[in-house]
Order: structure tokens, then C-alpha cells, then sequence
């Protein structure tokens, strides 16, 4: 896919089709409450919703364990239509408990065919491409899921199996990110038959653990607190993310240099997560109910379009499989939910319950506020040479002279974004973050840089940037 032009804002086809997607994903609870106050609906979603994630996490484990790498498009699509159907069937219809059932590995399965097919096709375009898609696609599919709730039922029942194949054929449209794409380390044969290892394993999940813990709660989050009988969860829902969508895509639209990712990851999600504890603890108890539904949800819609976007980050990346991180990221997410409604299926929604949730979402969200300093305090944050006091011709000097140097001395493209900002005064960690690699990955680019440039330390290595002219 191509970059995203700063200040630019272009409607693309992959747009209407992830939205569709999400407006319909069976594995989606938001999707489903369009039907809360239709037919059955109380009757058979928690135990379809239960068998759908079961299938969703078998399918996630299959696709990391899986050594082939190409899938049925119109096995897809079948999966999707066949599954969206059978929901509705289920759901109007007085079908046995065992229908409930199939329907539900069925939609599972193909909701993981689904989310894996936009997964393939992100891959490739920048972490500010996927978010600003996301964004997007996430307050078209507020809009639809609205529509689906309030035309008549029969109308609605037919228009969500339309965008639910819509979505699942879109996703193969134009290719842009490729399903014969990998990232760019590897090759499309390494991709699919290279075998996982635990250090591979641990080193990716060591790397994916903010956007997987997040996507964990946030799914566990919603089948917890958002009670099929209350249409204002799905409301509240619907609201926070078009608020969300509405507040991210103008950001991703400013032209900057600095890695915008960082600040909404460090600053503004922290900020929002912390201003909504401070609110629910102030407000009185009559009305914390409301403020802490519509919080939360507003809170969790913002930051599962971050979640999502990072973990399309990891895969661009190419430094671990993409089947692997898609696996793994749609296999959190499904055991979240299949944790939050066997707790319901349980023993309902208790006080007690509802409370350790929340505290471990705030806790989540003080860790998330902590980390940069924390870092910064054991000495793995930026080391600050020049780069947050530097003016925008500086900042233009610098990149000059790093593309001089990396043209002159023969580094890879990789290896010149890591010099950038290695000349930067950034350390090793930094670098891993905003790149989405490991710190070891860094260290080894770092290591053939040092060789190419002819410098045996950082010091050198600035050093030798800072006098290398600029082009004219």
C-alpha cells in the first residue's frame, strides 16, 4: 500500500470494506447488538457468542500452526454469508439449542478467515496508513451497525448478510498490502512453511505485549459489562467510537516528522484512561452506572483501533511471520471473550466482578501512562541528543545527511531508518518501539552499520553524521 500523504485524506474502496467487515463480524459483539431488540436474540446470543470465539481461537491457533499460506477466497466468503445467515436463523427462528451451536463454530471460523484476510492485506503499509484505515472504517461501521438496528427486521437481516460477503470478498480487492506480499525481510515461501519456535514465539510476544493485553481486556471487557439486555451499552459503544474515529483521523492528518504513534500511545491514551478514573471516582454513585459504560466503552473504542493498527505494525515489520502475529493477536482477543461470557454464563454480571475488571483495566491504563518513564528511569529511553529541543530545519539538516551517508555507504533501507534515528541520540529500545522490532534486531543492524560507516560507537557514529553535508 501506499504512504499516507500528510494532510491528505483520500476514500478507498478497503475503507467501506472493513467497515462492512466489522459492522458484521460475527465474533464482534457490537455487531450483534444491531439485533438486541429483535426475535431470540437474548435467548441464543451468549451461547452462540460463546461457540463463535471457541472457533475463532481454534482457527487463530490453526492459522500460527498452519505451514500453508494460501486460503479459499470463496471458502471465505461461503464461511461468511453461511455463517451470517445461520445467525439469523437462529435468532428468528425457533431452531434447537444444536443449530445455536453450529451456527456458531461455523460464524467463528469464518469471522477468523475474514479478519485474517485483512490482515494480509494491510501488511506492507505504514502504522499511520493502518490506523488512519481503521479510524475510518470504524466510524463507517458505527453508522451501519446503526442502520442495520433500526430499519425493519427483514430488511436488516438481508442487508447484513450483504455487507458481511461484501466485506469478506473486499478484502482481496486490489491487493494493495498482498496477499503475495510479505514484510520486508522475507519472502512469501519463508512466511508460510518457516516453523515457530518458543524463543520465536517469546521474543514476538515480548514486542506485542501492550497491543495483546489490550485487545485481551478490551474483548473481555465488552462481554463483561455489556449486558445484551441494555441497549445503552451498544449506543454507548457506537457513540465512544465515533468520538474516537472523529478525534484520531484529524491527528494522522497533520504533517509532522516525529513518530505520532508514540504520542498517542504515551500521552493521549494514557491521559484519557487516567481522566476517566478520576471522573468515575468522583461522580457521584447514582450516576456511575452510566459514566462508567459510556467511559470505558469510549476508552476501549479509541484504543482497540491503536491495538489493531500496532499489531499490522508487527507484521510490516517482518521480522516474525505474519501468520504468526495475526494468530496470535486474533487468538487474545478470542479468549478474552470466551472468558467474559463463561463468567456471565456463570454467574451473571456481579458487582464484584464488574469491579476487578475495571481495576485491572485502570491498572492496565497506569502502565500504560508509566512505562516511558519507567524506561527512561533504567536508562532504555531516548537519550535525547538534540532531538526534542531540534528546530524543523535541524530536523531537515539531519535527514539529508543520514540519506547522503546511507546512499554513500551502501545501507539497506532498514538500515537507514534505524541510522536516523541512532544519530538521533534514540536508544536501542526506543528504536525497537517505534520500528516494532526487538531490541536484538536493532543491535544487529546497528552492528553492520557500525561496519559500513567505519565506527566502533555511538559517539562516532553521531559524530560522523553531524559532519557529513547535507545535499544541496
Amino acid at each position: 500500500m501506499s504512504k499516507v500523504k500528510r494532510g491528505r485524506f483520500q476514500l478507498e474502496s478497503s475503507y467501506l470494506g472493513l467497515a462492512a467487515s466489522l459492522a458484521t463480524l460475527l465474533v464482534y459483539e457490537p455487531a450483534l447488538h444491531s439485533f438486541a431488540p429483535f426475535g431470540r436474540f437474548d435467548e441464543v446470543v451468549t451461547l452462540f457468542v460463546l461457540c463463535s470465539l471457541l472457533a475463532f481461537v481454534i482457527a487463530a491457533i490453526a492459522l500460527v500452526a498452519c505451514r500453508c499460506r494460501e486460503r479459499s477466497r470463496w471458502l471465505r466468503n461461503g464461511l461468511a454469508v453461511f455463517g451470517s445467515a445461520a445467525f439469523l436463523a437462529v435468532l428468528f427462528l425457533p431452531l434447537p439449542s444444536a443449530a445455536t451451536v453450529v451456527a456458531g463454530f461455523v460464524a467463528g471460523t469464518g469471522s477468523a478467515l475474514v479478519m485474517e484476510a485483512w490482515g494480509v492485506r494491510y501488511r506492507g503499509c505504514s502504522i499511520q496508513k493502518a490506523l488512519l484505515h481503521i479510524a475510518v472504517s470504524c466510524i463507517l461501521a458505527a453508522l451501519l451497525m446503526n442502520l442495520i438496528g433500526t430499519v425493519p427486521p427483514a430488511v436488516s437481516g438481508a442487508l447484513f448478510v450483504i455487507l458481511a460477503l461484501a466485506g469478506s470478498d473486499m478484502a482481496s480487492w486490489g491487493a494493495e498490502g498482498g496477499e503475495n506480499e510479505v514484510g520486508e525481510t522475507g519472502n512469501a515461501a519463508s512466511d508460510s512453511r518457516a516453523a515457530v519456535s518458543w524463543k520465536t514465539l517469546r521474543s514476538m510476544l515480548a514486542g506485542l505485549a501492550e497491543p495483546l493485553i489490550g485487545l485481551f481486556l478490551f474483548s473481555l471487557m465488552f462481554s463483561t459489562l455489556g449486558d445484551h439486555r441494555v441497549y445503552l451499552y451498544y449506543l454507548s459503544f457506537l457513540l465512544g467510537t465515533l468520538a474516537s474515529g472523529l478525534c484520531i483521523v484529524p491527528l494522522l492528518l497533520v504533517s509532522s516528522r516525529r513518530p505520532l504513534l508514540n504520542l498517542i500511545y504515551q500521552v493521549i491514551l494514557p491521559l484519557l484512561g487516567l481522566v476517566l478514573i478520576v471522573v468515575a471516582l468522583v461522580v457521584p454513585a447514582d450516576f456511575q452506572g452510566a459514566v462508567s459504560r459510556s467511559g470505558f466503552m469510549l476508552f476501549f473504542a479509541f484504543a482497540s483501533m491503536l491495538f489493531c493498527a500496532s499489531v499490522v505494525g508487527y507484521a510490516t515489520a517482518g521480522e516474525f511471520p505474519a501468520r504468526l502475529i495475526l494468530g496470535t493477536s486474533m487468538g487474545a482477543y478470542g479468549l478474552g471473550g470466551i472468558v467474559g461470557t463463561a463468567i456471565v454464563m456463570g454467574g451473571g454480571r456481579t458487582d464484584l466482578i464488574t469491579s476487578i475488571f475495571l481495576a485491572l483495566t485502570c491498572i492496565y491504563i497506569v502502565a500504560l501512562a508509566l512505562r516511558p518513564s519507567v524506561l527512561a528511569w533504567l536508562g532504555k529511553g531516548s537519550l535525547g541528543f538534540g532531538a526534542a529541543a531540534a528546530t524543523a530545519d535541524e530536523e531537515q539538516r539531519h535527514e539529508s545527511s543520514v540519506d547522503v551517508l546511507a546512499s554513500r555507504c551502501g545501507l539497506t533501507e532498514r538500515e537507514r531508518e534505524i541510522l536516523g534515528h541512532v544519530a538521533a541520540g534514540h536508544s536501542s529500545s526506543h528504536v525497537a518501539r517505534v520500528l516494532f522490532i526487538s531490541e536484538s534486531t536493532v543491535r544487529g543492524h546497528v552492528h553492520h552499520i557500525y561496519q559500513k560507516l567505519g565506527v566502533s560507537s555511538r559517539e562516532e557514529l553521531i559524530a560522523r553524521v553531524t559532519a557529513e553535508p547535507s545535499e544541496k
